[in-house]
C-alpha cells in the first residue's frame, strides 16, 4: 500500500508535466484520485484512513526536508525514484507497446524522474485523505475550478454509480460471483487519455 501511495504521488507529478498541453484538449481532467478498497467493513476503511493519513503527513514533511538534488541514502527521493523504475520507467519510455496497435496520443509525452523531482513537494500539497462510509457520512465531491487531489477509502459505497474523477492509482481486493457487480468495478480500471489507470490487486486463485 506505501508503494501504491508512491505512485499515486509520481503519477500526480507525471499528469502536472503534461497539464501545459492537455489544458486545451476536450480530455483535460484537473482532478487526480486514488481508490483503495480492501474490505467492506466501514471500521477497516476508517482505520486505513487514520493510518494513510499518517503516512502522508511522513511523506510530506520528508519531501520538504530531505535534500532533492543531493539525497542521502535514505532520502525520500531515493524510495522514491526506486518506486519509479519499478512501476513507472519501462511502461513511460515504451508506451507504445502497452497501447493497442496503430493508437497514439500525443499527450503521452516520455518523462525521466530527474525533470519530477523539484515537483514532488508541491504534488502531495493539500492531498486528502476519505473514508466515503456511513459512518463518516463523507461524499467525493469534485468541482471543476478547484482540482483535488485525494485519496479515497470505501466499500459498498464506491462499488456502483459513484465516478472518481482522474482516477490514477487503485488499490483493490475484492470478490465477486456477480458479472454486473464485477463489471461495475471495472469500470475503475484502465487507459484514460493523457495516462494509464495503474491497479494493485491480489493474485487470481489457482
Amino acid at each position: 500500500l506505501k508503494e501504491a501511495i508512491q505512485c499515486f504521488i509520481l503519477a500526480i507529478a507525471v499528469r502536472e508535466s503534461r497539464n501545459k498541453n492537455l489544458r486545451t484538449s476536450p480530455f483535460y481532467q484537473p482532478h487526480n484520485t486514488m481508490l483503495v478498497h480492501i474490505s467492506r467493513f466501514t471500521a477497516w476503511q476508517n482505520t486505513t484512513a487514520k493510518k494513510i493519513t499518517t503516512y502522508i503527513e511522513f511523506l510530506e514533511q520528508s519531501l520538504n526536508n530531505d535534500k532533492a538534488r543531493q539525497p542521502q541514502s535514505n532520502s525520500i527521493y531515493i524510495e522514491l525514484e526506486n518506486t519509479w523504475l519499478k512501476y513507472y520507467a519501462d511502461i513511460i519510455e515504451n508506451i507504445s507497446k502497452y497501447l493497442p496497435p496503430g493508437y497514439d496520443d500525443p499527450y503521452l509525452s516520455p518523462i525521466v524522474f530527474s525533470s519530477l523531482i523539484d515537483s514532488l513537494p508541491l504534488s502531495i500539497k493539500d492531498l486528502s485523505v476519505e473514508a466515503i462510509n456511513s459512518v463518516t457520512k463523507k461524499s467525493l465531491k469534485y468541482e471543476a475550478n478547484k482540482p483535488r487531489k485525494v485519496i479515497a477509502i470505501g466499500g459498498n459505497r464506491l462499488s456502483r454509480g459513484f465516478t472518481l474523477e482522474g482516477l490514477t492509482i487503485n488499490y483493490f481486493v475484492r470478490t465477486t460471483n456477480f458479472s454486473d457487480s464485477l463489471l461495475q468495478m471495472g469500470r475503475w480500471f484502465g487507459y484514460r487519455p493523457g495516462y494509464i489507470c495503474l491497479l494493485y490487486t491480489s493474485p487470481s486463485p489457482r
